[in-house]
């Protein structure tokens, strides 16, 4: 039977204190490391440790001992689990000794090391969408997601490469994302958002627009926001993205069966 645990009064234990790496085989994700360093916390040797691997509805959870003893599993595979790409893990410190497990301290939304080096503001999963090609999640509470069909033959290297996808969808997803940003959730401050995905995405358009100034609003319930200046921007965001992109060059040349230069 699976144990239940407590989830009132824990503690927090730093980020830094937990250190994920992943092994990957044909760019796949197989399996994980785990360094703990947690020697210096002051909890109890006798308590649980677990670590949990999981996406949105998916989860893996690994037994490591205790806290006075941390031993990995021998089996830290995580092939089980169907989206592999952006999980992210959370480390669980447990004291078992009542009738259920009781929480008493945790790091949550942990992203493997290699995934902290550069920080991706659209991510890419590839699931079953039916007889559609793409879709936005808006579902994360970090960032969007670009979900792609898996379906179609060889749409991985697709996605990253060609250029007939790259022009035809990636201008279409940003205006799709900039105009929900914007219309649906609505932006607090152009200059300190609160949300961090909304900050990511203001600073990639004024990456992409240079010296462009943004409207001094794009929150829909403010006083002094105009609807036409935000889908004016948006407008220049992708215009402007797609001036930027080589891909163009490459997608025209392919039009005309010219060969690529």
């Amino acid at each position: 039977m699976k144990r239940r645990f407590n989830y009132t009064g824990r503690g927090r234990i730093p980020r830094e204190k937990v250190v994920i790496n992943l092994s990957k085989k044909d760019k796949e994700i197989e399996s994980f490391k785990a360094t703990i360093g947690i020697d210096d916390l002051k909890l109890p040797p006798q308590a649980k440790v677990y670590v949990e691997a999981y996406h949105k509805t998916e989860l893996k959870r690994f037994d490591f001992g205790t806290v006075g003893q941390i031993m990995p599993p021998v089996d830290m595979g995580l092939s089980s689990l169907e989206y592999r790409e952006n999980l992210k893990f959370r480390v669980l410190i447990v004291d078992e000794s009542g009738k259920h497990g009781r929480i008493i301290a945790d790091a949550d939304k942990i992203k493997a090391d290699a995934d902290t080096n550069k920080k991706a503001i659209l991510p890419i999963e590839f699931r079953d969408l039916g007889q559609q090609i793409w879709q936005v999640d808006y579902a994360d509470d970090e960032c969007p997601i670009l979900l792609v069909n898996k379906n179609i033959p060889n749409i991985e290297n697709i996605a990253k490469s060609e250029p007939s996808f790259i022009m035809y969808v990636y201008p279409a997803v940003i205006r799709e994302i900039l105009s929900h940003m914007i219309f649906v959730e609505g932006v607090d401050s152009v200059d300190e958002p609160s949300e961090d995905w909304h900050n990511d995405w203001l600073d990639f358009a004024n990456r992409v627009l240079l010296v462009e100034e943004m409207p001094s609003s794009l929150d829909p319930e403010g006083d002094d926001f105009d609807d036409s200046e935000a889908i004016s921007w948006i407008n220049r965001v992708v215009e402007e993205f797609c001036i930027s992109r080589e891909e163009w060059n490459l997608y025209i040349n392919l039009l005309l069966g010219e060969s690529k230069p």
